[in-house]
């Protein structure tokens, strides 16, 4: 799909030109230091990893072939089981991916209240709890494992990586509940995302990127406060209050909402099934941003490999 340019907001911000009045060809001068940008790819993906038995095998040659074509630079993985994620990690080592073979992934569990189901289906006993991943293709400097508030059923974690790259990068994966303590658990995630995305003094921005499978679409009042005033549309009417863009909610197909992520039922926003699965930057980090949905092969895992489609994105920053 096609890349968004920020123009209005971004020039604005940088050089104190009225939003409304900036040309789709403005721009500084080619020497000024406030041109300088970075790009970077995103990809992920909820792969059920239970559903395959908790092992590694299909699902996991599925993601790295995937990876080996899209090729990104961070990486976020939901629902994908211990013995997977050690596949996945490997797999890049032995591709050569990461800038850093000792330095680059992070696992973090989410126990389940009474059956941790990625070695259930196995028939082994329920001990392997699975969880959220993060590979960077840059070695992080910095690890946050951020415990949110309890559904009953799971421990949900937000997980993150810095990175020394230009922009500053923190790169993130969630897993949403479900049930009624979605809100809390969406609360969570924004207080602490729009804190890193915040100016303190001394203190600069991070650019945060958030992908996840957030088990909410995009025009739920839930997520009001996360999208910018700038997303609202039929799709997404809001009200918007919030600082961040999501990388597909300027699709062509439907605006403001993005593409399918699911392959199930719900939805039906522009005649889609649901997005659920989605990527967040805020909304001045931003110069360029797009992101797609891939439907998932039916047959390499011996049927559907998951429920949830690949998404994958690509941004572009201002680097100061």
């Amino acid at each position: 799909m096609r890349r968004l340019l920020i123009f209005t907001t971004m020039l604005a911000a940088l050089f104190g030109l009225p939003a409304t009045a900036v040309p789709a060809s403005a721009g500084p001068a080619p020497d000024s230091p406030a041109t300088a940008t970075a790009t970077y790819k995103v990809w992920h993906w909820n792969i059920s990893g239970h559903e395959h038995g908790g092992v590694a095998g299909d699902i996991t040659n599925t993601v790295l072939g995937s990876l080996s074509f899209r090729n990104p630079d961070f990486i976020s993985v939901n629902e994908v089981c211990p013995a997977q994620y050690r596949a996945i990690l490997q797999g890049l080592q032995a591709a050569g991916w990461p800038e850093s073979a000792t330095n680059f992934a992070r696992f973090e569990p989410m126990p389940h209240a009474t059956n941790n189901l990625c070695t259930s289906q196995g028939g082994g006993a329920d001990t392997d709890p699975y969880g959220v991943a993060v590979f960077s293709r840059f070695a992080p400097n910095g690890t946050d494992r951020i415990t949110l508030p309890y559904d009953g059923v799971r421990a949900r974690k937000l997980l993150c990586v810095s990175v020394p790259k230009p922009g500053d990068p923190r790169f993130c994966t969630t897993h949403i509940a479900t049930n009624s303590a979605k809100g809390a658990q969406l609360a969570a995630v924004r207080a602490q995302l729009v804190d890193w995305s915040t100016d303190k003094p001394g203190n600069p921005a991070d650019t945060v990127i958030a992908a996840g499978d957030y088990n909410t679409q995009p025009n739920d009042q839930l997520l009001d406060n996360w999208y910018a005033p700038s997303v609202t549309s039929p799709n997404n009417p809001g009200p918007n209050s919030g600082i961040f863009r999501e990388l597909d909610d300027q699709d062509p197909s439907c605006p403001g909402y993005g593409e399918q992520t699911t392959e199930g039922s719900l939805g039906n926003t522009c005649g889609k099934p649901a997005k659920v699965d989605s990527i967040y930057a805020a909304e001045t980090k931003l110069i360029s941003y797009d992101a797609d949905s891939h439907p998932i092969s039916q047959t390499a895992c011996g049927g559907p490999c998951s429920n949830h489609r690949i998404v994958d994105g690509t941004l572009t920053i201002p680097v100061p």
